[in-house]
């Protein structure tokens, strides 16, 4: 058994303690001269149906090769040609193979299962102790290991033996022990599959993955569960009793800084934008005063969104306490109900937040709340006057981020020293930049809205919808624009930007020029154009005094759609101008107290604002050295856990379940490509004619607009997200937000189709 792959191999140990179900193997130069003899032989062993399984050796390489070689099913075994056609089939997939000593095995066929899937025994990131099982209601292994389903996916704590027997998984459990019993320390990937409530196993091999330090995850996650346990029961000024957390509602902190962020990403991220300018924004543009609570809470170094308070802040103070209520439970059962769709769309599908043109989609939604129908009018009626006021209020908003852009520059010519530089900075950048963009974006949400209804009520239709969105003279157009006339009027406007804004060791565009920008897209660009009809003039005021808006005409609303869009990307170009100055400055720090340039990424900025208003015994560059190598320990200790997207309940932690996302599909293309995963980017890269995936994506990322892409694939963000609008506005086919585990599943292969059309991601 030495020279045997190791999938045979290791079927050959397990056979007679295991339900395997029974196979035949031999080698490729056996076949080739005694194929007649090989296929009488499966013809008597096996009764009806086969699989021909890959067995290479290159499947036991530590980069794992499962899924990438062919395996085919449903063979009759008393079938030689179609046997000898997939046997030779299976043979030739095997690249790069030296010699015809190559193996493959031929296994019983089970036509009849419930379940088939694959199991890894550790996180196949880090080793934890954190089981998988991806299975799906199929008999085919190969959807769920060549990525072409996602299937269902359990994630359990192994040592949580309460919760391993409250989700009926005691049998499976059981199974996997034994099985790591026959083989001690390996981590394993094995294929099952269940049939009349009987466990079979098809396949196991090794998974490799590092092994990590010594930790004691059952004291962390049950301080954990103590933590979210207080916070449930917490009673404070706001409404209902429930209180979930989720890392992709509102401000998308997995889109945008990342599910494990470094100290500095995170911080930056908490006080410019989630601490209290988001509660503050939500007060002046009418919402719920919520009294500047924050929105952002950091779990073992993952960000979440407390939906508690987020639902709240879209509530109206207006409103008698009981109606609040209502709405909070009824916002709250039905999150609970579909709680992976909406995690990424509760403003765009679930909660009012505003009135648009087609007010009988709000009121659908409140249809199966229980608020009467007074109620409910009273609901749709100030949430249009709302409506109304919020579009009324981008001028002022408009003037605030302009003028933030002479106190920036101010700033940045002082002759300050970098501490004050720094807090001065910070304090612009969210009075003045993320304070504005916060409600600026808010207005392109409700103008889109507005845009939407346009197109349920036949006033546009989607072609015309695309249009008016590409029409629309953004910061994108623009930058390929100075792309193509000259370099420096570029690198003035745009060279701030990174990918990923938040985070400091991803360098700017100023600084990675020849690597962002290597090959540049030279097509010429297609301006679109287009006009609202009379007729359709016409149709959008007949909406507007049916629902009763007082204060605007079709023209102002066509006009603000397009004002708010594109005020929204200048108002983010201008804030990430301050944070990547604030970047500048923390760089020209690091030097002036020898700090390694590597740790900076790892500092708190909440720890150097306080510098500016105290002063301590103990110099600022021990303090700092102490604070950055703390943090770095912390980061890396907090990579070793995996926590859902969504907490509903404490034990969420120690065991949750992910169906297949919802991601958002633009266009209706299809494209066959090559694929390139972006995350490291510091060699030069071509992304033309291939799908580009990136994990999250920001104002950063525009850079590969500039090249001509067929697509992109992201793990995070939903139909509002930076990536959707980008895509939209240049026509390119994408899928938005497919979840992280199917994101990991997709890269690992070399080309990928994508169809918008029919909403499918496969493998090729």
């Amino acid at each position: 058994m030495k020279n045997l792959p190791e999938k045979i191999k290791n079927l050959e140990k397990i056979k007679r303690k295991f339900i395997v179900p029974k196979f035949i193997y031999f080698r490729e130069s056996e076949f080739k001269k005694n194929k007649e003899i090989i296929l009488k032989k499966i013809s008597k062993f096996f009764t009806k149906k086969t699989i021909i399984r890959s067995a290479s050796f290159q499947e036991d390489n530590e980069i794992s090769n499962a899924g990438k070689f062919l395996s085919i099913p449903n063979i009759s075994s008393k079938n030689n040609l179609e046997l000898e056609i997939s046997i030779e089939k299976v043979f030739k997939s095997y690249k790069n193979k030296k010699s015809t000593d190559q193996y493959l095995f031929v296994q019983e066929y089970i036509d009849n299962a419930d379940e088939v899937g694959v199991i890894f025994t550790a996180d196949t990131k880090n080793s934890a102790p954190f089981r998988t099982i991806n299975f799906n209601s199929t008999n085919d292994t190969s959807l769920i290991t060549s990525g072409k389903s996602n299937g269902k996916i359990i994630y359990y704590f192994k040592n949580s033996k309460e919760i391993i027997k409250k989700n009926n998984l005691q049998k499976m459990e059981k199974v996997i022990s034994n099985l790591e019993n026959i083989f001690p320390n390996q981590f394993l990937d094995i294929e099952f599959l269940v049939t009349k409530k009987k466990i079979k196993i098809l396949q196991v091999r090794n998974l490799y993955t590092d092994k990590i330090q010594k930790i004691n995850f059952t004291k962390h996650l049950k301080d954990l569960e103590k933590k979210i346990l207080k916070m449930t029961k917490e009673t404070s000024q706001l409404i209902g009793k429930n209180r979930y957390f989720s890392t992709m509602t509102d401000w998308n902190p997995a889109e945008i800084i990342g599910l494990k962020p470094k100290t500095l990403a995170l911080t930056m991220y908490k006080s410019l934008i989630t601490d209290t300018i988001w509660s503050e924004s939500r007060k002046e543009l009418g919402y719920k005063d919520i009294n500047k609570m924050p929105l952002l809470y950091s779990f073992l170094g993952t960000p979440f969104i407390d939906l508690r308070t987020d639902i709240n802040s879209f509530l109206l103070d207006k409103h008698s306490e009981n109606l609040q209520k209502k709405l909070i439970k009824f916002y709250f059962n039905e999150f609970k109900k579909k709680p992976y769709f909406y995690y990424d769309k509760i403003e765009s599908k679930l909660v009012i937040n505003c009135i648009s043109l087609n007010s009988s989609k709000y009121r659908n939604i409140l249809s199966k709340s229980n608020l009467n129908k007074r109620e409910i009018n009273i609901v749709i009626n100030d949430y249009k006057e709302l409506t109304e006021n919020i579009i009324l209020k981008l001028s002022d908003n408009i003037k605030k981020y302009k003028l933030g852009e002479k106190l920036f520059l101010k700033i940045k010519k002082s002759k300050n020293s970098t501490i004050n530089k720094i807090f001065l900075l910070h304090n612009v950048c969210k009075n003045y930049g993320t304070l504005p963009f916060a409600n600026i974006a808010r207005m392109a949400f409700v103008g889109v809205e507005f845009l939407n209804s346009m197109s349920d009520l036949k006033i546009i239709n989607n072609d015309e919808k695309k249009i008016f969105l590409e029409s629309i003279h953004s910061i994108s157009t623009e930058m390929k624009i100075l792309l193509k006339q000259s370099k420096k009027s570029f690198l003035n406007k745009f060279g701030h930007l990174r990918p990923n804004t938040y985070e400091i060791s991803n360098k700017n565009y100023k600084e990675n020029y020849s690597i962002y920008f290597k090959n540049i897209n030279k097509q010429k660009i297609d301006y679109k154009k287009f006009y609202f009809s009379k007729k359709q003039i016409q149709l959008i005021n007949k909406n507007l005094n049916k629902e009763k808006f007082r204060k605007i005409d079709a023209r102002k609303l066509i006009n603000f759609i397009k004002k708010s869009i594109t005020e929204r990307e200048a108002s983010k170009l201008f804030f990430t101008k301050i944070i990547d100055e604030i970047f500048s400055q923390l760089k020209i720090l690091s030097d002036r107290i020898e700090l390694d340039k590597r740790l900076i990424k790892h500092l708190d900025i909440y720890k150097i604002l306080e510098f500016y208003e105290k002063f301590s015994h103990e110099d600022l560059d021990i303090q700092l050295k102490k604070d950055a190598f703390k943090n770095k320990k912390s980061y890396s200790h907090n990579q070793n856990y995996n926590l859902p997207n969504i907490i509903i309940n404490k034990e969420d932690i120690y065991l949750f379940e992910e169906n297949q996302a919802s991601p958002t599909f633009i266009t209706n293309k299809e494209v066959l490509s090559k694929f390139i995963h972006l995350k490291n980017i510091s060699n030069t890269i071509n992304l033309d004619n291939k799908i580009v995936c990136i994990e999250n994506a920001d104002p950063g990322f525009d850079f590969v607009f500039s090249h001509k892409i067929k697509g992109l694939i992201t793990a995070f963000g939903g139909p509002n997200s930076h990536m959707s609008i980008r895509c939209n506005e240049f026509g390119i086919p994408a899928a938005i937000g497919v979840g992280d585990k199917k994101f990991q599943q997709l890269i690992n292969y070399d080309t990928l189709f994508l169809d918008c059309k029919k909403k499918v991601i496969s493998t090729v």
